[in-house]
């Protein structure tokens, strides 16, 4: 059964296979409890972050890729591992993956110049 009752305040953003909620007029979600626990949350997101599956959660900003590596590097400290090409920096710490690429997509999937993270739980 399908419900045409409006949800008022609710907004659905859908963009290359992801789906981000959020209620209208309000701040972007704060990272989740367990991410939270590792590293306090990126300070100028783009709205449309949020929960990519229960284990990951996404970013994207249009800070450049170096401002954004150090303002990690700084508040998380382990084994910082750059890509071949330095274009993707990675952490393992505390139960949190951290990967950080030097781009991200718009809703219509066209790559633009900022910055990703991936903040993803393992065990």
């Amino acid at each position: 059964m399908r419900s045409n009752t409006a949800i008022p305040g609710l907004i659905i953003v859908a963009g290359c296979g992801f789906v981000f909620t959020r209620t209208a007029d309000s701040a972007a979600p704060s990272y989740p409890e367990w991410a939270a626990a590792v590293v306090p949350a990126y300070p100028h997101a783009l709205p449309s972050r949020g929960p990519v599956s229960p284990k990951m959660y996404g970013i994207a900003t249009t800070d450049p890729f170096t401002t954004v590596v150090a303002w990690y590097k700084a508040r998380v400290h382990g084994a910082w591992s750059a890509s071949e090409g330095g274009n993707t920096w990675t952490v393992k710490t505390g139960g949190l993956r951290i990967q950080i690429s030097a781009n991200f997509y718009d809703d219509s999937c066209n790559e633009k110049p900022g910055t990703r993270v991936a903040l993803t739980k393992y065990s």
